[in-house]
């Protein structure tokens, strides 16, 4: 089972990141914002960083930021839509959007944070070449990402520094607590994915009976920097380019793309 891109709902922006199919009207160009639009802008709850013309008649494109992150909208003829953009060739445009139009991370300023945040759950030789890897206890593309770099984080080949999230069901929360709250995160963490139930996409570790105010918050600020990187799905990595530079990957990546990182030899993203 593999994907490069899988599409998760990221919650963090409230409705603006549903998603919702794209239906398009055809509409004069250059719209005021949508009235929703507007009204989260006026409330100081969003911002409009950038405007842009589509391919499809009438349809403008908007980027805008909240403290949760950056996310894509629509807009036409007063309407806001949020989702994906497929050209009538099954092309999915959204992503030559999002690429072209947002404000580029600084990704090193990123991992600051997260290291500063606290509560990542390290693995493998400390030399070994870096991945921070987001993850939700559900996420059924972080357990064959997990399977798959196990191996290399046993023989001492790669070093993880997982980065918990918790956005995908009802329980990822909880179960993101018991996680990092246990005694050892790390054995907690291979708990989950050992016993990952993958016909219901279900992490194995049993949740935590009562939330812990301290990792909400830490929740809370992994989400957000996952937002800032402009991801909507996990498993995403942050590497080491050819250049030592940080730079991000979206999405499962491929055994060779791992193995090659894993032997200093790193790949674009893709």
């Amino acid at each position: 089972m593999k994907s490069s891109r899988p599409r998760r709902c990221l919650a963090g922006l409230g409705i603006l990141l549903c998603a919702l199919p794209v239906f398009a009207a055809t509409r004069a160009s250059s719209p005021p914002l949508p009235p929703t639009l507007a009204k989260l802008v006026t409330a100081g709850k969003l911002k409009v960083v950038s405007r842009f013309p589509t391919e499809v008649p009438g349809l403008t494109g908007y980027i805008v930021t909240s403290p949760d992150g950056t996310q894509l909208v629509f807009g036409d003829n007063g309407y806001l839509f949020v989702g994906h953009v497929i050209s009538p060739k099954g092309v999915d445009l959204t992503d030559g959007y999002r690429e072209r139009y947002s404000p580029k991370p600084d990704y090193a300023r990123i991992v600051g944070g997260l290291d500063t945040t606290g509560h990542l759950i390290s693995e493998g030789r400390a030399t070994a070449p870096l991945l921070y890897v987001f993850a939700d206890p559900n996420c059924s593309f972080c357990y064959h990402f997990y399977k798959m770099a196990e191996p290399l984080v046993s023989s001492g080949q790669l070093q993880i520094r997982w980065v918990m999230v918790a956005f995908l069901q009802s329980s990822s929360t909880a179960k993101a607590t018991a996680i990092l709250s246990a005694s050892d995160p790390r054995a907690a963490l291979h708990t989950d994915e050992d016993k990952f139930d993958v016909t219901h996409e279900s992490g194995g570790i049993a949740p935590a009976r009562a939330q812990v105010k301290e990792l909400e918050d830490v929740l809370q600020a992994h989400v957000s920097a996952l937002g800032t990187l402009g991801a909507i799905g996990t498993p995403t990595l942050l590497y080491r380019d050819a250049r030592g530079h940080w730079a991000a990957q979206v999405g499962l990546p491929t055994d060779d793309w791992l193995s090659q990182y894993a032997h200093g030899k790193p790949l674009p993203a893709g």
